[in-house]
């Protein structure tokens, strides 16, 4: 983990305000371009293609939030017909922690259906559930082999184990053209934060190159200042300034948290799983920073 490209960076605007190009920039364009009506159905189709007669209003965005702060949980739920649940998610960083993630995403997702069909789950009925399909969107770098991974498989290689859950990944290898092209935004898009850092460049050269490209062309020219807007949050002098203070602050506290759970696992305090639990990182990740 790079701590120091976690810094969300100010830059001046044409209209004097600030943008602060979000750390989540390429899951917001993915939310919003699947929540849209004709692309969600483009989504469905893609695992689903044989169900050409299906109706974009049967295709309903079912996406969780948090009650406590509004904000989103998983990246896209879509429920189709009131009888299959899909939740998508797009990462550019591969983990396995996936598979636990979309576990508590299944439960908050059925927690929710059963209250708005007004069924109880301490009831004697026995409630009806939207079958689940579960998938993966990756978009980064690495080469992943498993079209399937399993929950059960990946965390306890147990057949003793009693619950399992398989998640379908989703690569640019074996991915539908709308899917295709989503994941060579991304691509796009992180060769240019590489190249300008987290300024508004980086997402106008992506937008252009796109659209030349014919990459989401036709989502992008019509939806080009939602997705500039979704991808950048604008502030005052003032507020920018003072978010970026907050940046900086943040940073320092994560640096001093860092160095102090390598100091732990430099004196065996804790071993190698608990440091990178602590840290929210792979055990990869916490090893290369412990070198």
């Amino acid at each position: 983990m790079n701590l120091k490209r976690q810094k969300v960076l100010s830059v001046k605007s044409a209209k004097g305000k600030h943008g602060l190009v979000k750390r989540n920039a390429k899951s917001s364009v993915f939310t919003h371009l699947f929540s849209l009506e004709r692309y969600r159905k483009e989504l469905y189709l893609s695992f689903h293609p044989s169900d050409r007669n299906i109706r974009e209003d049967e295709i309903k965005t079912y996406t969780i939030s948090s009650i406590f702060t509004n904000t989103q949980i998983n990246d896209l739920g879509l429920l189709v017909k009131d009888v299959l649940l899909l939740l998508v998610e797009a990462q550019s960083t591969w983990t396995y922690n996936i598979l636990p993630r979309i576990i508590s995403y299944l439960a908050e997702s059925y927690n929710r259906y059963v209250k708005e069909t007004n069924q109880d789950f301490y009831g004697t009925k026995k409630v009806k559930l939207p079958k689940p399909e579960l998938y993966v969107i990756y978009t980064g770098k690495k080469k992943i082999s498993q079209e399937i991974i399993s929950f059960k498989k990946e965390f306890f290689d147990d057949e003793s184990c009693p619950i399992d859950v398989e998640v379908r990944v989703i690569t640019l290898k074996n991915a539908s053209k709308v899917l295709k092209e989503y994941i060579r935004f991304t691509k796009k898009f992180d060769e240019n934060i590489k190249r300008y850092g987290y300024t508004r460049k980086s997402i106008s050269d992506t937008i252009e190159y796109c659209v030349s490209h014919r990459i989401l062309k036709d989502y992008l020219v019509e939806y080009e200042r939602e997705v500039d807007n979704i991808m950048t949050s604008l502030y005052d002098q003032k507020t920018a300034t003072k978010m970026y203070g907050r940046a900086q602050y943040a940073e320092g506290v994560q640096q001093g948290r860092l160095e102090g759970i390598l100091e732990l696992f430099k004196k065996k305090v804790i071993d190698v799983v608990t440091a990178a639990q602590t840290l929210n990182m792979t055990e990869k990740e916490f090893l290369k920073l412990a070198k």
